[in-house]
């Protein structure tokens, strides 16, 4: 699952770096083809409980996301 995200990360740097449009859109469907793939691997991992939340998990590797910053509250 981390290596379709980073193939996804990676699809659109090169992305955003060539001149080319139509190979623009192709990296762009691609990355977003890698996160769907990501999406469907991780719903089928929680389905059976292989998972923890995304947050619980960003928070034991010791990042803390917006919400857990208290960024973005008003």
């Amino acid at each position: 699952m981390v290596l379709l995200l980073e193939t996804a990360e990676v699809l659109e740097a090169r992305a955003r770096r060539t001149p080319d449009p139509a190979q623009t859109a192709i990296l762009l469907r691609r990355a977003g083809q890698r996160r769907q793939e990501a999406a469907r691997l991780r719903e089928g991992l929680a389905a059976r409980g292989a998972v923890a939340g995304a947050r619980s998990a960003d928070r034991s590797r010791g990042r803390r996301t917006a919400s857990a910053a208290g960024e973005g509250r008003r």
